[in-house]
């Protein structure tokens, strides 16, 4: 046991005096990273050049100190930022990052920030700028603005968790906000949770102002729950650009089929063919199963026997 501590505390004393701070199995990823960006005509440009060096040379301490540096002399340099994310990136030193970002606290009206967390998502470097928008979520004016942008994030990649806990941070702070409805709402259809649907479309029933697509909520959730005669109400007065929409059409055509054997598809097929005219390829009488002859034999044979 004696040993085993006079072991680690050589060990650690060996780590210190080398000053490895960070962990060297990211020394590949420093040496091959073709994304740290060169900056010319600039006062910063050999902070910059120097920064760059000790990364890819795993001067890891010392590249710290430079990028450090680098930033407070040159604020409104965009690249130098980047590449301090990067090189914190790398090393999957989020935190340590995040902690900085905050301590700098720049404004809301920050046009440096703003034109980082542009040249991320044109980049394509949208880890990173999670952690950025992270970082910001914990700065005054930053705060509505993050949460918005990483709840749309991943709501459009499927981490509902965690959009839906971003939405519900926004929601806490502006109670009706309609984006933040809107995409709790989404997030209800991808679970099927269709009583808390029927709960944010009459949130949104209320709140929205600019938006009015809310009818396909109130659709879908009460087709889902049996009550298609109240479906059917919210297909017929939902605006055009929903009817035109082949989700939203294919619900309005299962509820008509549900109510009647064989329905009139009058107040469908304008929206259809709209649909048709913006690339929608689905034949009518495919779409609609009773408007050809075979259709309605197929029908006919599938409701034989309905109680």
């Amino acid at each position: 046991m004696k040993f085993r501590i006079l072991s680690l505390l050589f060990l650690c004393f060996i780590l210190i005096f080398m000053g490895c701070r960070y962990p060297i199995a990211k020394q590949e990823d420093l040496e091959s990273d073709t994304l740290f960006l060169e900056v010319s005509n600039s006062s910063a440009t050999e902070c910059n050049a120097e920064g760059i060096r000790l990364s890819k040379s795993i001067q890891l301490d010392q590249a710290e100190s430079v990028w450090d540096k680098c930033v407070q002399t040159n604020p409104n340099e965009v690249a130098v930022h980047l590449n301090r994310l990067r090189f914190y990136f790398l090393l999957d030193e989020f935190e340590l990052l995040k902690e900085k970002i905050t301590k700098e606290a720049p404004s809301r009206s920050s046009v440096t920030y703003t034109n980082i967390l542009k040249e991320l998502e044109i980049r394509l470097r949208n880890d990173e700028r999670v952690v950025v928008l992270d970082a910001l979520s914990r700065v005054k004016g930053w705060e509505l603005y993050s949460y918005e942008e990483l709840a749309n994030y991943y709501l459009q990649t499927g981490n509902y968790v965690y959009a839906e806990g971003y939405f519900n941070q926004i929601l806490e702070l502006v109670p009706f906000h309609e984006n933040a409805l809107y995409g709790m709402a989404d997030i209800q259809v991808q679970k099927g949770n269709w009583y808390s649907l029927l709960d944010y479309a009459k949130s949104l029933e209320v709140a929205s102002k600019k938006n009015k697509d809310f009818h396909f909520y109130f659709l879908k959730a009460n087709y889902e729950l049996g009550r298609y005669e109240e479906a059917l109400k919210w297909a017929e007065s939902a605006t055009v650009s929903e009817k035109t929409q082949i989700g939203f059409l294919e619900i309005w055509r299962d509820t008509l089929l549900v109510l009647k054997d064989f329905p009139r598809w009058d107040g469908l097929l304008p929206y259809y063919r709209k649909a048709v005219e913006k690339g929608y390829s689905v034949p009518e009488s495919v779409f609609f199963p009773t408007l050809s002859k075979e259709g309605k034999d197929v029908r006919k044979a599938s409701r034989t026997g309905r109680s």
